[in-house]
């Protein structure tokens, strides 16, 4: 009696897609490396003249959504702050947007709108 079957399965892996895996990493690797290395290049303005020529008028939030003109301690309401800005602020000058950690981000949107709608020219910075 022969117990012995003709039909044998092969415990073998197949190379070929490993191989297929391994190249394909290794260009995907080299060509983000050469990527990573290029870099990008970025054309930084260079200043024009000094900045002292120009006006800066300081928009400062406090924590309770309060503003304030150039360091004034009178609270301004959001709706006259687009006029007193309008008063103050001249052709060349550059609008300076001052907020604190604790304030509302709405009240930083209206005066970058605001910006925005006059063509001001802004800068946004941190609390001093």
């Amino acid at each position: 009696m022969n117990f012995r079957s003709e039909n044998k399965i092969k415990m073998e892996g197949g190379m070929s897609t490993m191989t297929d895996l391994v190249f394909l990493l290794l260009i995907f690797f080299i060509v983000i490396s050469t990527l990573i290395t290029a870099g990008v290049n970025i054309d930084v303005p260079k200043s024009g003249g000094s900045s002292s020529d120009k006006k800066i008028l300081e928009v400062n939030i406090n924590d309770n959504n309060e503003y304030f003109i150039n360091e004034k301690k009178q609270a301004i309401r959001s709706e006259d702050i687009e006029n007193k800005i309008l008063q103050n602020i001249g052709k060349d000058s550059i609008l300076s947007l001052y907020g604190t950690a604790n304030s509302d981000w709405e009240a930083s949107v209206f005066i970058i709108d605001l910006a925005k709608h006059n063509n001001f020219k802004l800068v946004m910075n941190s609390e001093k």
